[in-house]
């Protein structure tokens, strides 16, 4: 294996082990040594590669971003595919992610554990919620921007909400299905933005 070749091991190791870290013991709790000795490295490999706790950190809620691109990007082919509405897909795709990884989910909108103008970061950020952004900008084009934020706020307040349990502490439907019942609010945002298009159109 060439130096650059092992590099790229030792980097992702180190990856996979603060997102095991992350996953185990939340993100207050993720040290460089304690990934170090996690993935069989020497507690000088993480600053090696990453400079310090942040950049590590931020190296991981990257990954995060990528992955969520990756989801959102398959939500949106599925909808293209089935003819169902692209809105609805991504919403639900969101709430799937954010549900079925709350520490990641978390981590990545956590500012004061990030680098938060590290290219790379921000690329990867924007690039996923770049496909919220262009399915609300194909419903309703004059005010893109305004609902593409509104619709980014509905679908990650209500993964923040579900994993709180405050949701259906206050709703009177679906009172023992959190997940559910956020999969529905989903689905009546979208109908009530379509509504709204059709009523520009």
């Amino acid at each position: 294996m060439t130096i650059p070749d092992q590099n790229s091991s030792a980097r992702d190791a180190l990856l996979r082990s603060a997102h095991e870290e992350l996953i185990e013991k939340g993100h207050a709790s993720v040290s460089l040594r304690a990934v170090a000795r996690r993935a069989g490295l020497s507690h000088a490999a993480p600053a090696h590669f990453f400079g310090d706790r942040a950049g590590m950190l931020t190296a991981v809620a990257t990954g995060g971003f990528l992955e969520l691109g990756r989801t959102l990007a398959a939500a949106a082919r599925d909808a293209s595919a089935s003819g169902q509405s692209a809105l609805d897909c991504l919403g639900l795709a969101y709430v799937e992610f954010g549900l079925a990884q709350p520490a990641l989910m978390d981590l990545m909108f956590r500012r004061s554990e990030l680098v938060t103008d590290d290219p790379a970061f921000v690329a990867a950020q924007r690039a996923a919620l770049g496909y919220l952004r262009d399915a609300v900008s194909d419903l309703v084009p004059a005010d893109s921007e305004e609902w593409s934020l509104v619709s980014w706020a509905v679908v990650h307040g209500l993964v923040s909400l579900t994993r709180e349990g405050v949701l259906t502490r206050v709703a009177e439907t679906h009172a023992t299905d959190p997940a559910g019942l956020a999969r529905h609010l989903v689905a009546v945002y979208g109908a009530g933005l379509t509504a709204i298009a059709a009523q520009h159109t």
